[in-house]
C-alpha cells in the first residue's frame, strides 16, 4: 500500500496557548492508523453501543410506518417483519466480519478503500450519508404527528425541526453525555413497547390469518421493502469503530445482539397492532401503534408511548449526528472533501463542522414538506445499496487482512462469511432497486450521490 499525503487535522484544545492549532500529521500506513492519531480517550461501553444500535433501528421504524406496512399487509404484517429481517441479519453478519477484523471510524468508507479502493469507498460514504439523512427525515416527520396532540396549531415542519436541533444539541456536549442519555431513552422506549404488547396480547390483538392479502402479492412485496427501514439503522454502529471499548470483541456483538433485540419487538409489534385494527383503519392511521394503545391501555398511557416516541426520534437523530460526520471526515482525509470536515473537539469528541452540515441539510429536508413514508424510501435505498458494496467487500478480508482474521475475536470462516456476504449483496440490491419503483426521486438522489463521490475522487486524484 503506497504512503497517504499528509494530513492536516485541526484541533481545538482546551487550552488557552494551544487553542485552534492545526497539527500536521503524516500517516504512512493507511487511514485506520491517521484516525488513531485523533484519540479518542472516553469510549462507548458495550451497553452503551447496543443502546446506539436499538435506539437507531428502533427510532427509524416502529412508531412510523407500521400503519403503511398493515395498511399493505393487514393481518400478515409480522411475516413482513420477518422477511424484511433476512437481508438485515446477512448484512449484520457481513458487518461484523468486517468490524471484528478492521474496525474504524468512517467505517463505510473505510472498509471499502481497504479492500475494493478508494471510488467504491466514496460511493459507500456517499450512499450511507444519503440513506442516513432519510432515516433523519422519516423520524422528524413522523414522530411530529405523533407529537401534534400537544400543539395541533404548531405546523409540523417546526415541530420536526425541532427534534433535529434538540438531537444537536445533545450530540454537541459530546458523545459520553450522548451515551449515557441514549440508554436512558432506550430503556423507556422499550418498556413502553412491551406495554403496548403485553397489553395487545392480553387484550386479544391476535391476527386473524385467515384473511386474504388486502393489496395482493405486489402490495405485501411493496410493505416488505418499506420494512426494510425498521432494520436500517444496525448499519450506524460501525462507523463509530474505535470510539467503542474493544471494538473488534464489542462491535459484532453490538450488532448481532442489538438487531436480535429489535427484531423480536418488531414482530410483536406487528401482531398486536394487525389484530387490533382493521386495514382500513390502518391505512388511514398516522399513528397505527398509539391508536393500537389506545384500544387495550388507559388513555393516561398515551404520554408514556408518546415520550417514547420522542425519544425513539431523538435516539434514531442522534445516531445520524454520529455517523455521517465520520463518514465525511474519512473523505476530508483521502483528499476527497475539503480538510475542514476534520476539525476535531477533543473535549466534546466531536467532529463539529460535519455536525454543522448535517443539521442544516436535515433542517432543510423539512421545510420541504415530503411525507414520512418518502425519506424511509431514500434511507432504505442509500443504505441497503451502500450494504450492497460493503458485503461485496467482506470477501477480500481473507486475502488482504489474513493477520486480522487469524486473530479476530470472532470465529471468521469462509464457509460463512462468503454465503452471508454474498446474500447480504443479492438481499440488499433487490430490496434497494425495489425502493426506487416506490417513489421514483429515490432513483435520482442515489444516483447523483453516487455520481458526486465518483467526481470528487476523480477530482482528488488529479491534484
Amino acid at each position: 500500500m503506497s504512503p497517504l499525503p499528509l494530513i492536516i487535522v485541526t484541533v481545538e484544545t482546551s487550552s488557552t496557548q494551544t487553542k485552534n492549532r492545526t497539527v500536521e500529521i503524516f500517516a504512512a500506513l493507511d487511514y485506520s492508523a491517521a484516525m488513531k492519531l485523533i484519540h479518542f480517550e472516553k469510549k462507548l461501553s458495550l451497553a452503551g453501543a447496543i443502546c446506539v444500535t436499538v435506539g437507531a433501528i428502533i427510532g427509524v421504524g416502529i412508531f412510523i410506518i407500521v400503519g403503511p406496512i398493515g395498511r399493505d399487509s393487514g393481518a400478515w404484517m409480522p411475516l413482513v417483519f420477518v422477511i424484511a429481517a433476512i437481508p438485515a441479519y446477512f448484512g449484520a453478519a457481513a458487518s461484523s466480519a468486517l468490524g471484528s477484523t478492521i474496525p474504524a471510524d468512517g467505517g463505510g468508507f473505510f472498509y471499502c478503500r481497504s479492500l475494493l479502493g478508494r471510488p467504491a469507498g466514496a460511493v459507500t460514504s456517499m450512499l450511507i450519508v444519503i440513506g442516513a439523512m432519510g432515516a433523519m427525515g422519516t423520524v422528524s416527520v413522523g414522530v411530529a404527528n405523533y407529537l401534534a396532540i400537544y400543539a395541533p396549531e404548531i405546523p409540523r415542519p417546526v415541530t420536526a425541526i425541532s427534534l433535529i436541533l434538540l438531537s444537536w444539541f445533545i450530540n454537541y456536549v459530546g458523545i459520553m453525555a450522548s451515551e449515557k442519555f441514549q440508554i436512558i431513552l432506550v430503556v423507556q422506549l422499550v418498556t413502553a413497547l412491551l406495554l403496548v404488547i403485553v397489553a395487545g396480547i392480553i387484550g386479544g390483538g391476535n391476527p386473524d390469518f385467515s384473511q386474504p392479502l388486502p393489496k395482493g402479492t405486489g402490495g405485501f412485496i411493496g410493505a416488505a421493502v418499506l420494512a426494510c427501514l425498521a432494520y436500517t439503522g444496525f448499519n450506524i454502529v460501525g462507523e463509530l469503530g474505535d470510539e467503542i471499548e474493544n471494538p473488534r470483541r464489542n462491535l459484532p456483538i453490538t450488532i448481532m445482539v442489538g438487531l436480535g433485540i429489535v427484531a423480536v419487538i418488531y414482530i410483536m409489534c406487528g401482531w398486536v397492532v394487525a389484530g387490533s385494527l382493521s386495514v382500513d383503519e390502518m391505512a388511514t392511521s398516522k399513528v397505527a401503534l398509539m391508536d393500537t394503545a389506545m384500544r387495550h391501555l388507559p388513555r393516561w398511557t398515551q404520554h408514556y408511548i408518546n415520550l417514547a416516541a420522542l425519544g425513539a426520534a431523538i435516539t434514531s437523530i442522534n445516531a445520524v449526528f454520529l455517523a455521517a460526520p465520520r463518514e465525511f471526515v474519512a473523505l476530508a482525509e483521502e483528499g476527497i472533501l475539503p480538510k475542514w470536515f476534520m476539525k476535531f473537539n477533543p473535549k466534546r469528541q466531536t467532529f463539529d463542522n460535519g455536525m454543522y452540515l448535517v443539521l442544516a441539510v436535515g433542517c432543510g429536508m423539512m421545510l420541504l414538506q415530503r411525507k414520512a413514508d418518502d425519506w424511509g424510501l431514500m434511507c432504505v435505498a442509500g443504505l441497503l445499496l451502500s450494504n450492497v458494496i460493503l458485503s461485496f467487500a467482506a470477501f477480500f478480508i481473507f486475502k488482504k487482512f489474513p493477520d486480522k482474521v487469524a486473530t479476530s475475536p470472532a470465529p471468521l470462516r469462509k464457509w460463512w462469511v462468503y454465503p452471508c456476504a454474498g446474500l447480504s449483496a443479492l438481499f440488499s440490491l433487490a430490496f434497494g432497486a425495489l425502493s426506487f419503483t416506490q417513489w421514483l426521486p429515490v432513483g435520482f438522489i442515489v444516483g447523483a450521490g453516487a455520481a458526486v463521490g465518483l467526481a470528487l475522487t476523480w477530482r482528488a486524484g488529479r491534484r
